[in-house]
């Protein structure tokens, strides 16, 4: 089954298909063991293979499922003998639904869904209490379950190259204990016009990427993320910053608005913006000083 492409993709800055998100490759078939070294590229392992990587994730409690071919989950995958589950690689398939069934994955800690045909997750996917990191990357995702806000150890979530925009976000999707445990959220390329009002109550985001959308604004609550770094707001709509952003955001040290309406001088006049350059310039120097650091991008937050 193919992956069905939003239809005004490029114009809105929705994408099903293709996206830059880099998933685990340590769960991936060693060369010259298993199918991988004796099939042609592309083909999916025979269903033998398949039912034994089911059996053998009871006991190595990873279930390396990446690029199976597989249309819905196999047999046995949401049984009661995989609770203890700790990883779960389903990347790179046609799975156009997860079952409420995966509820059982109680001790799930990494769950990789990046590249198959999502169009929704099930309202169970909440009971994950055990989730730190969830990669839904290029799926075809028009809405998220307020179930979410339920995953109160999630830090890390990949929601970049969906379609977020053509449908409608719960308000308090991001609230609940997710809250407080949230880190970093990839919401790029989903032709958001604007977003769920709980985002600005996510006190300890570090990292938020909000590029190649369609927003005309940004919420002036997002100026009560503290804990913020990093924010990329580039390839939108936006003209300006909610007044007094740049003052509220005492962490923030890297800011990217590129391909946005928006006029660097005026910019560089809003109120917390030399504070802001003073932040930036001590990342970039410790960067340099730890030789970690390649090209440094030296226009104002990526505006000519």
């Amino acid at each position: 089954v193919g992956l069905k492409v939003c239809t005004d993709a490029l114009a809105m800055g929705c994408s099903c298909v293709k996206s830059t998100a880099v998933e685990d490759a340590t769960l991936q078939p060693p060369r010259g063991s298993g199918w991988a070294s004796g099939s042609k590229k592309g083909l999916p392992p025979p269903s033998g293979v398949i039912a034994k990587k089911v059996t053998q994730a009871a006991s190595t409690r990873v279930l390396a499922l990446r690029e199976c071919g597989l249309k819905q989950l196999p047999v046995g995958a949401t049984g009661a003998e995989l609770a203890n589950l700790r990883t779960a690689d389903l990347s790179a398939n046609t799975l156009k639904e997860l079952p409420e069934a995966c509820s059982v994955w109680s001790g799930l800690q990494t769950l990789l869904c990046s590249q198959n045909a999502l169009t929704e997750l099930p309202s169970s996917i909440g009971q994950l209490a055990s989730l730190q990191k969830l990669a839904l990357s290029e799926n075809q995702l028009r809405t998220l379950p307020v179930e979410l806000s339920q995953l109160g150890k999630l830090k890390t979530l990949q929601l970049d190259s969906n379609c977020l925009g053509k449908g409608s976000l719960p308000p308090d999707v991001f609230g609940g204990t997710l809250s407080r445990a949230l880190e970093e959220l990839d919401l790029s390329a989903n032709g958001l016009e604007e977003l769920p009002s709980s985002i600005a109550g996510l006190v300890v985001l570090q990292r938020l990427v909000l590029s190649r959308n369609r927003l005309l604004q940004l919420p002036a609550g997002l100026g009560e993320l503290v804990e913020l770094q990093y924010l990329d707001a580039s390839d939108n709509l936006l003209s300006t910053l909610p007044d007094g952003f740049l003052v509220k955001l005492k962490s923030l040290s890297e800011l990217w608005l590129k391909g946005n309406p928006m006029d660097r001088m005026k910019l560089q006049e809003a109120p917390g913006f030399n504070a802001f350059l003073e932040r930036r310039k001590q990342r970039l120097d410790a960067k340099i000083d730890a030789n970690v650091v390649g090209r440094v991008d030296l226009t104002v937050c990526g505006l000519e």
